[in-house]
């Protein structure tokens, strides 16, 4: 049986604050096992929890800040939103995130498509 909807919501908040708080031991927790984290989508990804501690403890090392840009939106086992991505001398841009959880309301897959110029506004001027 897939986990609820409010479930799944708060282990998507959890995600957030950990990422952004950079706590990478409470981020690698939100992770079943023999996850897979395909980040960014396309170019890289990272299988099982020790590749996801490795990738996120690299990325704990930038300063960065994010939040929700968008609601969470749920199906069954499946979740999307969009976070906005601030980071020191770049513009914000957006990072629309799609997961998949497990019966425990673990994350199974994590695919994250990164636009930096998603926020841009007419003609690719940074809002």
């Amino acid at each position: 049986m897939p986990p609820s909807r409010d479930d799944i919501c708060s282990a998507i908040e959890s995600y957030v604050k950990h990422l952004g708080n950079h706590d990478v031991d409470a981020l690698v927790a939100l992770f079943a096992e023999d996850a897979v984290q395909h980040e960014p989508l396309g170019v890289t990804s990272h299988r099982g929890t020790d590749a996801i501690r490795t990738f996120d403890t690299e990325n704990a090392k930038v300063d960065f800040t994010v939040s929700l840009l968008s609601p969470i939106t749920v199906n069954g086992r499946y979740a999307a939103t969009q976070l906005r991505v601030e980071r020191a001398g770049m513009a914000a841009f957006a990072a629309t995130d799609l997961f998949e959880f497990d019966d425990a309301c673990r994350i199974v897959s994590l695919s994250v498509v990164i636009d930096p110029r998603a926020l841009a506004g007419p003609a690719g001027v940074a809002e």
